[in-house]
């Protein structure tokens, strides 16, 4: 029978400072042999994580994540959705992303656990982790219409950063992938200033389509305004620039549509990507219930329109 190998101090150090990660390289500089690492492995004191990586103790989600950035090396750092999970975020994902110079590292694209990407990042925090600002744009610059809304209001929400420093950073970003839709998003979610959403929405949905234009901010309600009102067909349309429409702000707008029905008045909310992603569809939507409730006109095909092959297609 083997004797139990003893661990150095340095190395029982180290481990407690990398989330009981470490390299084969750092164990042996440290005084581990290789037949003394064999048999910690053998023991089942020590796990092995990855080729020459390993773990003191059943490794969870964030000892894989120290162990990508041990693997990428020098600079690494965790970045997008991983930034996000440490940040407290999104849940844990996988595979975990880690921001690498080294490029044969990102050749290598170890296994299913880790997606190594190549770039600079910021490093802060332990296990290293990019900026609220550089996991939030590299997020959105993957995400759809919602999912940039989504990465933004929670950062926000959390309070994570500011308006202020995402501003900053997009503008310091100018090959940022979406970078114009991430900025006027930010505009729409931040802040509480719906002009940018209402501004799309006639650029893309009311003027193009020959929808009846509506009177704008208007109480129907005591103590509240809403976005657009079609008085002569009692239809009310509202725009939820934010995603912070749940819990007590969702119960609010519910009561409100309730008090605006028992006078008569439909409510059509739409979100975003709705004034986005889906202009046409949208405006026909609204021309049905307007149609519905006495508008005699006709709903006209924008440029998009055609492509898609008309309103409602």
């Amino acid at each position: 029978m083997r004797p139990r190998t003893r661990v150095p101090e340095s190395v029982e150090w180290l481990l407690d400072e990398q989330d009981h990660v470490i390299t084969r390289a750092q164990a042996r500089s440290r005084g581990l042999t290789d037949d003394g690492i064999g048999s910690l492995v053998d023991s089942g004191r020590w796990h092995r994580l990855s080729p020459g990586v390993y773990s003191s103790g059943l490794p969870g989600w964030r000892q894989f994540a120290r162990a990508g950035v041990l693997i990428a090396g020098p600079g690494a750092t965790l970045g997008g959705a991983a930034a996000a999970h440490l940040m407290g975020l999104a849940e844990a994902p996988r595979p975990i992303d880690v921001w690498s110079t080294d490029r044969s590292k990102v050749r290598r694209r170890a296994g299913r656990f880790w997606r190594f990407r190549r770039g600079m990042r910021s490093a802060i925090g332990s296990p290293p982790h990019t900026s609220a600002e550089e996991a939030i744009l590299d997020l959105c610059a993957e995400g759809t219409t919602d999912g940039i809304a989504h990465w933004l209001s929670e950062a926000l929400h959390h309070r994570r950063t500011t308006v202020e420093r995402l501003a900053a950073a997009i503008d310091a970003s100018p090959k940022l992938p979406r970078r114009g839709l991430i900025a006027e998003t930010l505009q729409v979610v931040g802040g509480g200033s719906h002009s940018p959403m209402e501004v799309r929405f006639q650029k893309s949905v009311e003027v193009p389509h020959g929808l009846p234009t509506p009177s704008r901010q208007e109480s129907y309600s005591r103590g509240t305004s809403s976005d657009m009102g079609h008085d002569a067909y009692k239809l009310l349309v509202e725009l939820d620039g934010r995603l912070g429409h749940r819990g007590p702000g969702e119960v609010r707008d519910a009561r409100r549509d309730a008090d605006h029905l028992a006078a008569g008045y439909a409510t059509l909310r739409f979100c975003w990507s709705d004034v986005v992603d889906r202009p046409c569809e949208t405006a026909s939507k609204i021309a049905t219930v307007l149609q519905a409730r006495g508008w005699t006109g006709t709903l006209k095909p924008c440029p998009r329109c055609r492509v898609v092959g008309g309103p409602g297609s």
